[in-house]
This record gives C-alpha cells, structure tokens and sequence, in this order.
C-alpha cells in the first residue's frame, strides 16, 4: 500500500523551519568550521605519511648537525662595574657622589668598548692568536699577518664572532664569555681581554688627568710669582707708613675695597676653572671628551659609533667590503662622526662662551676695583695701599694653596680612575662543550621537521580543489547538501541487486547504501516548504559522476514505499537507463516527442517494483537540445504530473552540453550530483551558476562514492557509522 496521498490531495510535510542561530553554532561546532583545532588535527591525520617523512627528515638533520658540528667550548667571566671613585674630586665638580648608582647607558658604553675591535685586536697581539691552531679555522695553514689589513679585520672577526657580553640581569655586573675550540684557550682569552679592557680604561683616563696637572703646574708657577710680589709691595708700603695697622676713619673705605678685592679674587678663580675645563677638553681625545663634558649627545654619538664600528669589523670579516650592509655602515659611521664633531665643537663653544664670562665678570670686577682705589688715595693713599697690598697678598696666597691642593687632587685622580672595575668570578676552563647542544637540536629537527609536515600537509589540502567534504560544499561553494552516497563494487550497483537487498528482511553491510538513499528521499521531501517537488532533474558537473546511479537508484527507493515513480531518460546522447535495467531501448523519448510512438508504448514498468515506469531515451536525435526545449516536451511533463507522484529525469551533465539548463523550466528542482574526491570547486561552482542563471531551483548536493574509511568522511560521520551495518552482520552470523 503507498504511503503518498492521491495526487489530487496535497502532501502532509512537517512545517519547514529555519535553524535558530543557537542550532547553528551547535552544528558548525568542529563540522563546519575548516579553521578549527579538530579539522587540522584531521588533515595531518589524513596526510600523516608526508609528516612523517619530514619529521623522520628534520630529525635526521638534527643528528647529521650534531655529528659534524665541531665541538666548542665556553668560558664565561663576571666583573662589576662601579661609581668612578674619581668622579667626587674631579676639578669641575662640587664633589657630589653617589656610589650606589649606574646609568644604564653607561653599561651599555662598557660593553660597546669591550666589544670594540682595538681590544679584540690588542688581545690578539698579546696571545698571537694568528699564529694558534685552535683559535684559526679548521684546517688553515696560511700565515696570517697582522700589518695586512685584510688578514687583521679577518682576525677581529673570528675573535668578536667569539665573544659575548651582556649585563647581568638589573645589576652592574657584565657577564664576559668566549667560545672556542680549546676550553683551557677559551679561559685564557676571555681573562686577558678583561687585564687589557682595565689598563684600556686606566690609560686613557690617567693620560687626561695628567693633562690637567700639567697645565696647573704652570698656573702654580705664574702665581707663585705674583704672591711673592704682592708680600713685597706690602711690606714696603708697611715701611713707608711706619704702622702696623691703618686709621679707623678709613674703615669704610677700606671695607669696601676688601669686599670687591675679594670678588676679584674670586671671578679670577672661576676664570682659572673654566680656562682649566675649555684646556681639558680641546685636548682629550673624543672618546675621553665625551665623559669629561657628561655630554648626553656625545656619550649617546660615541656608544652608536662603538657599535657601528664593531658591526663593520664584524661584516667585513665575513663578507668582505663589498657587502651592501658594510657600505650602509660606513656612510652611517661617517655621518655619526660628523654630528660627534658638531657636537664636540658645540661643547667647545659653550666652555669657551663660560671662559668669556668669567673674564668679563672679572675685568667688571677689576674696574670697579680700580675705581675705588682712586677714592682711596684721595683720602689716605699709603694707608689705602697698604691694606690693598696686604689684601692683595692674601687673596693670591688662598689661590695659590687652592690650586696646590687641586693639583694634589689630581695626582689622585690618576690612580682612582682604575677601581671602577672589579673582578668577581674569573673564566676557567669548562669541562663539558656547549656546542653543539645534542638534546636541543634533535628536539629542533623533530619539531621543525613535524612543523614542516604539518605546514606541507596545510599547503597539499589548500591546492587540492577537488570536493570530499561537506564543509567543500555548504561552506565553500554555499550550496545545500542532501546527502552522501558510499562507495561500493560497480558489480552491486544494478536495479536488481539494490531492490534485493533494500526490501531483504536480513541486515547486511549492504543496507548501508539503501539507507543512504532513504536519507536522500527524506532530505529531498524536506527540500521545499509546503510540498515536496515532484519534477526532479538529476544531473552532474561533468560526465562520470554517477548520476545515472543515483537516478536509477533513487527512483527504486521512491517506488518500493508505494509512491507512483516515473523515471525519464533525457540523455539523448548517451543513453544508459535502458542498460541498467535491462529493458529495449528502440522506443522511447525521443518516438513520444516526435510523434512516432504513443506515450503508452513507449513506458516500460520494472518486475519487482510494480510502482515504478521507465521511460527510456529512445534512438539518438540529430538535435538533443531543440527536441528537449520543445513545446511537445513540456505537455508531456506537465500531462505526467497527474499520474505519478514523482518524476526523475536524468539529464546529460550541466557544463557538457545545455540540455539540462533546458529542462530546467519544467522541473520543481534540480539534484547535482558530484563524485567524492573528483569533481573540482571551481567546475561545481560553475555548474551552479549555469543553474541558477536558468531559473533553476537547486534542491542541493549529492556527493556520489564516498570511501567511507577516509579521514573526511569519519570527520563528519565518525568510522563507528560506516561499521555499524558490519556489526550488525557479526550479530547475526
């Protein structure tokens, strides 16, 4: 008994009903979503011989790494840097100190000047190490010569290609190591380069504090000389006056004139001062210029030229004086040397502007001295200049015993400069190598090698446009899927066998492909709200895609449940429904539309499945496409709608030929089938287009030979389904 009413009376469908936003993520969850976790977890799976290959490969490039790296050693070196002690005596400052504090700048600067390539090279010359084996290439038996330029900036190279140093954490400690192939060398090394980085550091700040000393050893002579000479005119103007002290009423006078001799005394200071710090600094060197200003810019200009330059040794070592990088360097270098030389002259120019003021301030100051030493005489001129010789005495002794004492200080100066460095743990010989790191190159190898096979595998699934998911379909192409149809044996395929097996009270692994067909009538009856489509076009893409199966097949599932079922052969150029089912195919389509058979010979109806009609495709026509688009077609459809419930026509593929975007106008829907792992996204979603450009209403998307032990397939079905029917089999047996 049929289960589908009259077709006079309309079809109870449940209401259709759009999925609620809620739904929808339930059913993306790790489906849909090609980005999430679960679906890269599945394409690695799918691809796990190419990421075993490269994880087999990457390891074995970690061990090959491993067996031909030479074996290097690493000596490592603390030492601290502190307040220069210095700092508080020097002849500029006021003697504020604060020994708890370095500037971070400063530590870098240290580390710039040991990484520079004159202590590189001064340790070189020390140990000649152009002449050590263990400290030259492998297997070099040049003579290397240090007056060649060629062979010292190669040196330099290997030795900072060596070296490391770094700070301490947020201490101001320096962590100094050396790397090379001889441990006991690499201690040697790295415990020389700090003995020539402290004298380095003590020589160039002795050389310009000795500077300053000499130049106020000849102020201490010239004003030696003045001292004596004010006591001698003190004592004769004491003869002259034949008193030991001076009259009362010039007390005012005399104060006044005490006052402003003082200040002369002291402009005169400061004019010496600043004369001492303008000599200092037109003679340092640039590198001793920039800490004696405390410059900002001039310590910042010497810490980046440091670095530049140990860049160009370094480059030029490696890749000659061609290499682009080195040019780059070198016009950086020399436009870091030009802005060091403004600013060296900046800092000269302010120190001579300061000169300038103290003495102008000191020759206001002697002029108005001069002026009130004529008010003076007027009154009591050799008492006047008695107390002017006497304080004019005194005034040059307190200079003289001043600058004594800064000259002394600067003889300390020299010998403190050097306790700003501070040995704490010396280098010795490491008795393991740090190179290579065995652990960590074969976890590197492996890891990379397993990112490069995950990475291959990404690459391989991304260029293959070929459909084998549902996620290609609904989210990739944007079309509706009805269904998926397992692969099965060609030999299983006939209407005979299928009808055996869907109608056989016995499970089997068989029943799988009916239930698969079932599934697909059930989604097809669901496709439209309201009622079901009962003109059904079934096509393809491209030719071999199984669409005549499905037809075949699909109208057997229509008819066993009672529905009346007619299935027409459209194919007009290659017909093979009458093959399936083993039926003539001298009559058919082609005689009804062109008048030559009534459409009742012409219908042939199945053994078995008395529901069922077969409407052949009948002989080739000379004109497929103008027969099908005729008006004669279209009564005929419409003339079968009232005696069957469903009409299958099997149509040639979309992109092939234009029959199927013919009888696109006479049909409720259209069902495309696609082969799993064949067909191409860019051909389906062309033949989508051709489609829906026709007016087709596309019920959606069969995927046709599905292998059910694919990784695809299990990502939305899981292999517990594609076993179930096997079990069932188990249980039975």
């Amino acid at each position: 008994m049929s289960i589908y009413p009259p077709p006079s009376e309309p079809v109870a469908l449940p209401e259709y009903r759009e999925p609620g936003e809620r739904e929808r993520s339930f059913v993306s969850l790790g489906l849909n979503d090609g980005q999430t976790l679960q679906h890269f977890l599945l394409i690695g799976k799918k691809y796990i011989w190419l990421v075993l290959v490269c994880t087999v490969l990457g390891t074995g490039a970690g061990y090959i790494e491993n067996a031909t790296s030479p074996r290097l050693y690493r000596s490592t070196a603390n030492i601290e840097i502190t307040q220069d002690t210095a700092d508080q005596f020097r002849v500029d400052t006021g003697g504020g100190y604060d020994s708890g504090y370095i500037d971070v700048t400063k530590l870098d600067t240290e580390i710039a000047i040991l990484k520079s390539s004159t202590l590189a090279l001064q340790t070189i010359k020390s140990l000649h190490l152009n002449q050590n084996k263990d400290f030259l290439p492998p297997g070099s038996n040049r003579v290397w010569d240090l007056n060649k330029i060629r062979d010292r900036h190669a040196l330099i190279g290997m030795f900072e290609g060596g070296l490391a140093a770094e700070r301490f954490g947020h201490t101001n400690i320096l962590d100094l190591s050396f790397t090379a192939r001889n441990p006991e060398l690499a201690a040697v090394i790295c415990n020389t380069l700090i003995d020539n980085y402290v004298q380095h550091n003590f020589s160039e700040n002795y050389a310009a504090t000795q500077e300053v000393s000499v130049w106020l050893q000849q102020q201490l002579g010239d004003l030696k000389n003045r001292l004596e000479a004010s006591q001698e005119r003190m004592l004769n103007a004491q003869k002259d006056i034949g008193l030991v002290g001076i009259d009362q009423t010039q007390s005012i006078v005399l104060s006044r004139l005490v006052d402003i001799s003082h200040d002369v005394t002291t402009a005169e200071s400061q004019r010496l001062v600043a004369q001492a710090k303008l000599i200092t600094l037109q003679t340092a060197p640039p590198d001793v210029l920039a800490t004696l200003s405390a410059d900002p810019i001039l310590l910042s200009l010497k810490e980046r030229m440091t670095a530049l330059q140990a860049e160009s040794a370094n480059l030029s070592a490696r890749y000659g004086v061609k290499n682009p990088r080195l040019l780059e360097i070198r016009s950086e270098l020399a436009e870091v040397e030009q802005s060091m030389k403004i600013e060296q002259g900046t800092v000269l120019i302010r120190a001579q502007e300061e000169v300038n003021a103290a003495k102008e301030n000191q020759a206001a100051l002697q002029r108005r001295l001069d002026q009130e030493k004529n008010s003076a005489y007027m009154g009591n001129s050799k008492a006047v200049e008695y107390s002017l010789a006497r304080r004019e005495y005194e005034a040059n002794r307190a200079l003289y015993d001043g600058l004594q004492q800064r000259l002394q200080e600067a003889g300390i100066i020299a010998g403190l400069h050097s306790t700003n460095i501070r040995r704490i743990d010396p280098a010795d010989a490491p008795d393991s190598p740090s190179s290579p790191r065995t652990s960590v190159n074969l976890t590197l190898g492996l890891l990379s090698g397993l990112g490069i096979g995950l990475l291959l595998s990404f690459m391989v699934e991304a260029l293959d446009t070929n459909i084998k998911t549902i996620y290609d379909i609904e989210e990739r192409l944007g079309l509706p899927m009805l269904g998926v149809v397992p692969q099965v044996d060609s030999k299983l395929l006939s209407p005979e066998t299928f009808v055996r097996d869907a109608t056989s009270p016995v499970p089997g692994a068989w029943s799988r492909l009916a239930e698969a067909y079932r599934a697909l009538r059930t989604t097809i009856l669901l496709s439209r709200a309201g009622r079901p489509p009962q003109v059904m076009l079934i096509s393809s893409a491209m030719p071999s895609e199984g669409k005549t199966s499905v037809a075949t097949l699909e109208s057997i599932v229509f008819a066993i449940n009672g529905a009346r079922v007619l299935l027409i052969d459209s194919d007009l150029r290659r017909p093979s429904v009458h093959l399936r089912f083993r039926i003539s195919n001298k009559v058919g389509l082609t005689s009804v539309l062109t008048g030559k058979t009534p459409l009742q010979d012409a219908i042939t109806s199945i053994p078995g499945v008395p529901s069922l009609h077969i409407l052949p495709a009948g002989p080739i026509a000379p004109m497929p496409a103008e027969l099908l688009g005729s008006l004669q077609m279209q009564r005929l459809v419409e003339g079968l709608r009232a005696n069957y419930d469903f009409i299958l026509i099997d149509t040639p593929p979309v992109l092939t030929v234009t029959d199927a975007a013919v009888l696109v106008s006479i049909s409720d829907g259209v069902v495309l089938v696609l082969r799993y792992g064949q067909a191409s996204r860019n051909v389906v979603a062309r033949a989508s287009e051709i489609l829906l450009r026709s007016g087709a209403h596309l019920l959606g998307v069969v995927l046709n030979a599905v292998d059910l032990q694919s990784s695809d397939y299990a990502e939305y079905y899981g292999r517990a389904y594609n076993d179930y029917y096997e079990s069932r089999v188990d249980v039975e047996e």
